[in-house]
């Protein structure tokens, strides 16, 4: 579309080439701009099982990290010491089991032929029985320290980001100590506390338009749940709403949300690349007769890539620069 924008300027410059867009309908309610914070809806603080004092530290804050990846390593030397020193126990136990039961099957046959007397006989069973018990013990000790030189090495439960870190090499850790703070990368969510008159607008499921502004990201959010305890004092409720994860995202960082106020109806939707803003005022222009007309707009809702707007005279097929 060629337009001509002035009188003067038709006849200094040629028309200026432009792309237009259509005006189009679409059910939806109106949004009011609130202010959220960013958070992740699923954390952990990493603790070991065992006691130890830290190895290796692998990780620093910031660090995005995969399900399973080793972020700690306890040294585990005298776990090792006390493996070889059951094992040898073990084959101990082991000979000695091998020798009753070679002596058993001597005396079975003394018994049955009447040349052993059936006590010998029964204490010799009781014997191999009781060196094959100490012999089950001492390989579920072995199984136990095994594990718990797996659980020297403290493994990251799920995907995210290490949100802080508590402890560094050097140092020791019990069960229950917190090492760092880990933060899942696939449930980041924007917190926003809502009035309880706007409760019968938000419903889990429906898309609502954010924006981070402190990094300049824009992002269809998902409402998720709504918290159901209302703050007694402010007569608000917090609204969860998840968002894809961004490199830059903080946790407590604000993040703008246009939240729904209303029941749906039909608005106009026009590009967001139509809109102009001059002078605090928010301006599109149609073509009337191929030239610009300019028509100022009170934007109602954000979608996406388009606006919503309900002056009466944006009408539907209405082109826009």
């Amino acid at each position: 579309v060629l337009l001509c924008f002035s009188t003067v300027s038709a006849f200094s410059q040629p028309p200026a080439k432009v792309v237009v867009s259509e005006v189009f309908e679409k059910e939806i309610s109106k949004t009011n701009k609130m202010v959220g914070i960013l958070d992740f809806d699923k954390q952990a603080g990493l603790s070991p099982e065992i006691a130890g004092l830290i190895e290796k530290v692998s990780f620093t804050e910031g660090l995005q990290v995969k399900k399973g990846e080793v972020l700690v390593r306890l040294n585990s030397e005298f776990i090792q010491k006390n493996i070889d020193i059951r094992t040898k126990e073990k084959e101990e136990i082991s000979i000695r089991i091998k020798n009753t039961e070679k002596n058993l099957k001597r005396f079975e046959m003394l018994y049955k032929e009447e040349a052993a007397s059936e006590k010998a006989y029964e204490d010799l069973a009781d014997s191999l029985r009781e060196h094959q018990i100490r012999h089950e013990m001492i390989q579920v000790q072995i199984d136990k320290l095994h594990l718990e030189v797996k659980k020297s090495s403290i493994r990251a439960p799920f995907s995210g980001i290490i949100l802080q870190k508590f402890k560094n090499e050097g140092e020791w850790v019990s069960p229950g100590m917190p090492i760092c703070s880990l933060g899942s990368t696939a449930d980041l969510i924007v917190n926003i506390a809502v009035s309880e008159d706007l409760i019968r607008y938000i419903h889990p499921g429906s898309d609502v338009f954010i924006s981070v502004d402190a990094v300049g990201k824009e992002f269809k959010g998902t409402i998720q749940r709504i918290t159901p305890v209302a703050d007694i004092a402010t007569k608000t409720f917090q609204v969860k709403i998840s968002i894809p994860y961004f490199q830059s995202a903080i946790q407590n960082m604000s993040a703008s949300v246009h939240v729904p106020v209303s029941d749906k109806m039909k608005l106009r939707m026009i590009k967001r690349d139509a809109l102009v803003r001059y002078q605090g005022k928010d301006l599109v222009y149609t073509v009337k007769e191929g030239k610009a007309s300019v028509l100022p707009i009170n934007i109602v809702v954000y979608d996406g890539e388009y606006l919503g707007v309900d002056n009466p005279y944006i009408t539907p097929g209405m082109p826009l620069v």
